[in-house]
């Protein structure tokens, strides 16, 4: 008869469907709460990535515009040819405003330099130009024009020394003709590029071309950009008079539109001569998806107190679309004197 041998234990036997469901259940929780994690942790990464980008832009874009915005009216008293404004005076010329703008427009090549009496670009006409109906384009943003003499390199009179730059960064050298319309000017403006996204760009006046340089992009995700001029002794609309006391320092922020007088260009020229201030606001904004939350909210690029429904673009509207967007105010003061004396 056959041996049966011993049994160590009870039979094994497998999961019962209770015990199933729950572990099935357990391990679903334990993924969908790694999951969240992960996508939480991601958007985190996200936002700060993005706002540090945009930090890095704001920064550069108010160094930028600061250095530039600063040179206006430079004149080099040391150079071999220079026309004085005080000379230009006394000759009975009138020359172009070392600082000059546009509210609310639309950038176009010029056709010269004499800019005070351009029709490509006016004040207001931004809507119209618009081709989109949304902040990349149609946001009430501004035209800044800046003016001012290069200067040479003391070893080589046909490069830059690098003291003096353009919106791009590039040196700006002397001029030899003395004439002062022909000095070097940057232009700053937003524009919309091909992938929708708005950018401060820039284009400035290339002498040894004869021609503007085309508009180019420098800092994306610009998505308004608004100035006002700190003024001395100007009314709005209205030619100052020659006998307004001028004590240097600015007693009135006006837009750019403010500062022309309808049909009387030399007028026009001496209130920006009158400029002794630039406040810039900006809005910068990231990719969609960049913000933990979608807000609507609107912005004040130049502050709440300039805020004005006169003003198109002092009170940015946008769309929740998840953007993070990052405000900046500053003002710039002028150190050169821009009057014709």
């Amino acid at each position: 008869m056959p041996r049966r041998l011993p049994t160590t234990g009870r039979k094994q036997r497998g999961l019962t469907l209770v015990e199933l469901l729950v572990a099935l259940g357990l391990g679903l929780l334990v993924v969908v709460i790694a999951a969240t994690a992960l996508l939480l942790g991601q958007q985190g990464y996200r936002s700060v990535d993005t706002t540090t980008q945009l930090r890095d832009r704001e920064r550069f874009a108010a160094d930028l515009l600061a250095r530039v915005i600063i040179q206006t009216g430079y004149q080099d008293l040391g150079a071999g040819s220079v026309s004085l404004r005080s000379t230009a005076k006394l000759l009975g010329n009138d020359p172009e405003p070392d600082i000059y703008g546009w509210n609310n427009a639309i950038y176009k090549d010029p056709d010269d330099l004499v800019l005070s009496t351009s029709t490509k670009i006016t004040n207001g006409n931004r809507p119209g130009a618009c081709t989109v109906n949304d902040t990349s384009c149609k946001n009430g943003s501004d035209v800044l024009v800046v003016r001012y003499q290069g200067v040479n390199s003391p070893t080589d009179a046909t490069k830059p020394d690098n003291t003096m730059i353009n919106c791009m960064g590039l040196g700006e050298a002397g001029l030899t003709n003395g004439d002062l319309n022909d000095r070097a000017s940057s232009i700053f403006h937003v524009t919309r590029g091909t992938n929708g996204e708005p950018s401060l760009s820039c284009s400035y006046y290339n002498f040894a071309t004869g021609a503007w340089v085309a508009s180019q992009p420098m800092i994306e995700g610009v998505e308004s950009f608004q100035v006002l001029f700190g003024t001395d002794g100007v009314t709005p609309l209205t030619a100052a008079s020659a006998a307004a006391t001028q004590d240097t320092v600015a007693d009135r922020w006006l837009r750019a539109d403010q500062l022309t007088v309808a049909g009387n260009t030399a007028a026009t020229r001496e209130n920006w001569r009158r400029v002794r201030a630039v406040r810039v606001g900006l809005v910068l904004r990231g990719p969609v998806g960049s913000a933990e939350q979608a807000y609507a909210d609107p912005f004040t690029p130049l502050g709440p107190k300039y805020a004005s429904p006169d003003d198109t673009g002092s009170s940015l509207s946008v769309a929740a679309d998840r953007r993070l967007r990052l405000q900046s105010t500053f003002t710039v003061h002028l150190r050169n004197d821009l009057t014709l004396r």
